[in-house]
């Protein structure tokens, strides 16, 4: 197979394929002289706006005004980014893209052998599912869950037989038992390690198989469910679980419904709810975020009615807010999940779900309705207390949601702004500072001047977190830290011992002008973790550090002593270093 550098792998790939024949394959074209067209795939429309000039290479919709070359036509079309257009097409032309090193290329030939044993083996389990006596048992748990055999085959459900029938069907194929056990599917004696359960192949975007979960079918199996191991070709972080089946549906919804669990979205297809995914029970992460924002910016979060799914959705909400997606989040009622909730409903059950989705609050107004719920907000102590867990919930977003929250809980409390508000003042001054850019050490940079240090750092956590103190004035004295954050740390403390957790906003004012300034630029823009944890470590290296600095002192004074033939200071200094050298290596070790 030739090879491409990176340089010229975009012409090479382009000057082998026709973007006639691509489009084609999406779209049914007719040619009007020179050029083709059709129904334009990235919108609706009755009559055809979307021409295809084969001389040009290029595409053209009149209708939403689109246009592009192969690449940026894979690109929409499969919810990729560029590079993974590039990778799609150089398959499809035959154009390797780099020159790999032999161990690369070895990586690459193994993950290339895990995901056709993977498939090959999702092919096996659906037929011993529906093609043998062995596989009733699966097909009775299916039906007890209704789960008809139309949505088990979307989903390539299938069963895995007692024994070592995986490996015996690899031996007539030919196939490597070796990568049978790297993909994890079958044990070092040759037993499937799925036996006896119905298993449920974890498929990427285009439903390539990368991983299975198996749900087991005997009452006395404490493990209900076990999981394929992480593989080279499988992360299960990057995985979204039904997105090969929900992507189109997604694109005319325009949202995506998120659920934990994988049945709860195989019941959920079929009852209808076919823009249904899942984060396989897993917390849901960056990168299964970005893969969602390729086919959408709207989440509706229907997770686990307990209090870890609320947990987990609000933490959805968040990482969802950091990536610019919109979130709802739809409470379940009368059901533990909603795999639960849909069965039960059953003819209802496209019903009850509208209703569901209708009244869906906004991800904030989830977490809102959290922080106040159990409180009385006629009563003064459960307003602040309420008003205490909004902040700490606001504080959560980026810097440029933070104000319209603000202003949304207020008006939603039917408080007082200096409640809430992250400047008590309201911001008199106009020009309002930016976030603050994090560097390695997650310390913000440096701003008006002032090198940013470990204690500057410290006194902005507290400053977001006044309730750390309860930790950190047992694990630093003032005296330890620089002389210009000594005060603002002695009149923060001083604060906090008078009134508590809002102490800092009803005293603010009459606080120094330049430590007024740092305070709210903490609040505008907080640090990047406001944990109680973080502030007990930056007490702790703030010590050690000075404790360190000592050290040196006395080192130096020592050499001083000896030269001046001081034996008393000599013996003296020379206690006190080892009884420093000791207490540093001991809180180096605890670190």
């Amino acid at each position: 197979m030739p090879t491409s550098t990176s340089d010229d792998a975009f012409a090479e790939v382009k000057a082998k394929v026709d973007l006639v024949k691509v489009v084609q394959e999406h779209v049914r074209l007719s040619k009007r002289n020179r050029d083709f067209w059709g129904l334009c795939p990235f919108h609706q429309e009755d009559s055809p706006s979307f021409k295809v000039n084969p001389q040009m290479q290029s595409w053209y919709c009149f209708g939403c005004e689109r246009s592009g070359d192969v690449f940026t036509f894979v690109e929409l079309i499969e919810k990729t980014d560029k590079r993974g257009a590039l990778q799609l097409l150089a398959e499809r032309a035959g154009v390797e893209l780099k020159k790999l090193s032999p161990e690369q290329k070895e990586r690459s030939d193994s993950r290339r052998r895990l995901l056709a044993m993977l498939k090959l083996a999702a092919q096996y389990y659906e037929y011993v599912l529906w093609s043998t006596p062995t596989g009733e048992t699966g097909r009775r748990l299916l039906a007890s869950r209704k789960v008809t055999e139309e949505t088990a085959r979307a989903f390539q459900l299938g069963y895995a037989p007692a024994g070592r029938g995986f490996a015996e069907y690899l031996r007539a194929k030919k196939r490597s038992l070796a990568d049978a056990q790297e993909a994890g599917l079958m044990r070092r004696d040759g037993t499937d390690f799925f036996a006896e359960r119905l298993v449920i192949p974890i498929r990427d975007e285009r439903g390539q198989p990368l991983a299975f979960t198996a749900r087991t079918v005997r009452a006395d199996e404490q493990r209900k469910y076990i999981n394929s191991p992480e593989t080279p070709a499988y992360v299960k972080g990057r995985v979204i679980f039904g997105l090969d089946l929900a992507r189109d549906e997604i694109a005319r919804k325009g949202h995506a419904v998120l659920m934990e669990g994988q049945f709860d979205v195989i019941t959920a297809h079929g009852t209808g709810i076919k823009h249904a995914v899942a984060s396989s029970g897993t917390a849901l992460t960056d990168d299964q975020v970005r893969l969602l924002k390729r086919f959408t910016d709207e989440l509706l979060l229907v997770f686990d009615s307990d209090r870890a799914g609320r947990a987990a959705a609000q933490k959805a909400v968040v990482l969802a807010a950091a990536h610019q997606m919109r979130t709802r989040v739809a409470a379940i009622e009368g059901a533990k999940d909603p795999d639960e909730f849909l069965r039960a409903a059953g003819a209802e059950a496209p019903k009850r779900w509208e209703e569901l989705a209708a009244k869906a609050p906004s991800g904030f107004e989830f977490g809102m309705e959290d922080a106040a719920a159990g409180l009385n907000l006629s009563n003064a102590n459960h307003v602040e207390l309420a008003a205490r867990r909004l902040r700490e919930w606001i504080a959560q977003f980026p810097p440029t949601l933070q104000e319209e929250y603000r202003e949304r809980a207020k008006r939603w409390m039917g408080v007082s702004g200096h409640l809430l508000a992250a400047d008590p003042d309201e911001r008199r001054s106009s020009g309002r500072p930016g976030p603050q850019k994090a560097g390695n050490n997650g310390l913000g940079a440096p701003h008006m001047g002032k090198k940013m240090t470990v204690g500057r750092y410290l006194l902005q956590l507290l400053a977001v977190r006044p309730a750390a103190f309860e930790r950190v004035r047992t694990k630093i004295t003032p005296e330890e830290l620089d002389e210009e954050d000594r005060g603002i740390y002695v009149r923060m403390l001083e604060t906090y011992e008078r009134g508590g957790a809002s102490g800092l906003e009803n005293e603010l004012a009459g606080y120094p002008a330049e430590e007024q300034d740092l305070i709210r630029r903490a609040w505008a823009a907080p640090p990047p973790n406001v944990d109680e944890e973080v502030a007990v470590e930056l007490a702790e290296r703030i010590r050690l550090d000075r404790m360190k600095g000592r050290h040196s002192g006395i080192i130096r004074e020592l050499s001083e002593a000896e030269r001046g033939k001081d034996w008393e200071r000599v013996a003296r200094l020379e206690a006190e270093a080892r009884e420093l050298a000791r207490a540093i290596a001991e809180m180096e070790r605890r670190g």
